[in-house]
């Protein structure tokens, strides 16, 4: 049998090669392929179209209004693009389109900052007249003019509103300008005016257009311009009158008007003069006499009237260019009635009223003779009546000066004369009444003022006597107790009636003193001084307020009462100085003594 050759011919080697490695081939290229494909959706992840739109230099807020499109699609910033040629296209109703042919790969792709330019077109503005103001203004640009006849202007696309302001008139204008365009806004307006003239020099006036709303005013004779056409009403005033009219305006024409304030006169004089002239308008014209020179034709009705006269009702027909005149008396209804009044108190014996009243009647009639007369009667009776009611109170010499008044007025009264006589017998009588009790009113006085006074009670009175007049003594003893040394603080000090009283006190270490003065004229050429020294002695430590301690509040002193307590030595010594100083000063102010200086009291 022959051998079977093992070796396999190269074909077969070959064929089974590729039979074993055919599989892992397709593996191979399996895994290639996957890899690719997770590479290529990788990479696509990074493939986005980055950009940033602007708008003539400015930032648009979230590329508002932009367009953005990629191949006709709408395309934001940020999102991913496929590869290959493109177009991209950014448009905004405001600016110039871009547009970009742009090749993809692979990859973040940054346009960076696109910067549209802005579209331009040209506003044309003319104002004629040229006007007083224009505010012309859009979202991006606006301008104010003043005395302008316009402008013609390159601006960003837009709508534009003019608003235009002349005196009498204003309007508000729209335009829409668009890219490559003259938009045109022509305001002419048509005006007219006023010419107004017055017959009466300082008269002024107000023009209210058609609305009612003022438009011009002024002094007259004036001209009113740039009014727009329709109906005006005219108000005049010259010195409180007035004068309306309406007048047409008429474009590009002036209106002429004449405004006439027509009057007529009124000459009032009246005995008496400053009579107050009243229309019955309320209005008051002033007093007479009293031209009045402005007054409108028609029927005019005056009062009259003065004070204590009775009224005068006048009536007249006032024409213009015309003077009436006006004369007439006033009749004094406070004469009469004042001569009533001053008769039935005359009949009544009530002589101060007939006097008031007979008083009345001559300011109102000065030269009468009966109201003479019955003053100096009024004036006669009433000083003897009042002479009567003195005697019966005592007072003789009061009643004598009134019955010689008396006498001047009626020189043959025999019952003031009688009066006179009796009232002579009684004089003396009263003068010694008045000097005895004149004699006693210092020490009276002392002695109720005293009463008062509770913590002088157990203090002696001291009494002095000068030749010095009451009102020359009080002033001396003020001042020596001011002045002199040691000094004393003057707490009051008056004088009424020829008495006075004056209270001081003085402070010293350990004590204090008061010293009450009163005195008084007894004789005209006598005055009588009384006087009282108060002690005082510092309260004990422990009784002393929290205040003294702190030198917030002064010293606390208790009276050195010998009624309540038995007086030391220390004490009486100090009382006995008091009146020996205050004594002194006294008689050191009468001139009575030579000045005595004392040491104040040893502190207790």
């Amino acid at each position: 049998m022959a051998t079977q050759n093992t070796l396999t011919p190269p074909e077969s080697r070959a064929h089974y090669w590729r039979r074993v490695l055919r599989p892992l081939f397709w593996w191979l290229l399996l895994v290639l392929v996957l890899y690719g494909i997770r590479t290529h959706q990788r990479l696509m992840e990074k493939t986005r179209l980055n950009f940033t739109v602007t708008l003539g230099g400015g930032q648009m807020s979230m590329l508002d209004q932009a367009s953005t499109t990629f191949d006709g699609k709408p395309l934001s910033s940020g999102e991913k693009i496929p590869l290959g040629n493109h177009q991209f296209v950014v448009t905004h109703p405001k600016g110039v389109t871009y547009t970009a042919n742009l090749f993809i790969w692979y990859g973040a792709h940054n346009l960076g900052t696109i910067d549209l330019k802005r579209t331009m077109g040209t506003l044309s503005v003319i104002a004629d007249p040229p006007a007083d103001w224009l505010l012309i203004r859009g979202p991006e640009w606006s301008v104010v003019l003043t005395n302008s006849a316009g402008l013609t202007q390159s601006v960003p696309t837009d709508v534009y509103t003019v608003e235009v302001r002349y005196p009498h008139w204003q309007k508000n204008y729209s335009a829409s300008v668009f890219a490559n365009q003259t938009a045109s806004c022509p305001i002419v307006p048509h005006f007219g005016g006023l010419k107004l003239d017055c017959n009466q020099t300082d008269a002024t006036f107000q023009v209210l257009g058609p609305d009612g709303l003022f438009a011009a005013g002024g002094n007259l004779p004036a001209t009113v311009s740039g009014l727009p056409a329709g109906d005006y009403k005219i108000l005049a005033a010259h010195h409180g009158h007035e004068h309306n009219d309406t007048l047409t305006v008429k474009a590009d024409m002036t209106t002429t008007s004449q405004l006439g304030f027509e009057y007529g006169t009124v000459v009032f004089e009246t005995a008496p003069a400053q009579v107050s002239i009243t229309s019955d308008d309320g209005r008051n014209w002033g007093e007479t006499p009293r031209t009045l020179s402005e007054l409108l034709p028609g029927n005019w009705k005056f009062t009259l009237q003065r004070l204590g006269y009775q009224s005068v009702q006048v009536s007249l027909d006032v024409a213009a260019n015309q003077t009436n005149m006006v004369s007439t008396n006033l009749i004094s209804e406070t004469y009469f009635h004042a001569m009533s009044v001053t008769r039935q108190s005359m009949a009544e014996a009530d002589y101060d009223h007939a006097l008031q009243s007979a008083n009345d009647a001559l300011a109102a009639k000065p030269d009468d003779a009966e109201a003479a007369t019955l003053q100096r009667e009024a004036t006669g009776l009433g000083l003897i009546k009042h002479a009567t009611t003195l005697g019966q109170q005592g007072d003789y010499i009061g009643g004598i000066k009134n019955l010689k008044r008396a006498l001047q007025a009626l020189p043959d009264n025999a019952e003031a004369q009688q009066l006179i006589a009796n009232f002579k017998q009684h004089e003396p009588e009263q003068i010694e009444r008045l000097r005895v009790e004149r004699l006693a009113l210092p020490k009276k006085t002392f002695d109720a003022m005293m009463a008062n006074l509770p913590e002088t009670f157990s203090f002696e009175s001291h009494e002095l006597t000068t030749s010095k007049s009451a009102e020359e003594t009080h002033l001396a003893i003020e001042l020596e107790l001011k002045t002199g040394l040691p000094g004393f603080q003057i707490l009051r000090s008056a004088m009424t009636n020829e008495i006075f009283w004056i209270s001081a006190s003085q402070d010293f270490p350990g004590g204090s003193r008061r010293c009450e003065i009163v005195g008084g004229q007894s004789k005209d050429d006598e005055t009588q001084i009384y006087f009282k020294v108060v002690e005082l002695k510092r309260s004990a430590f422990y009784n002393q307020p929290i205040g003294v301690i702190l030198h917030t509040m002064p010293t606390h002193y208790d009276l050195i009462d010998s009624n309540q307590t038995p007086l030391n030595d220390k004490q009486k010594l100090q009382i006995d100085d008091g009146v020996s100083l205050v004594t002194g000063r006294i008689q050191m102010a009468l001139g009575q003594t030579p000045p005595v200086t004392l040491q104040p009291p040893v502190s207790q």
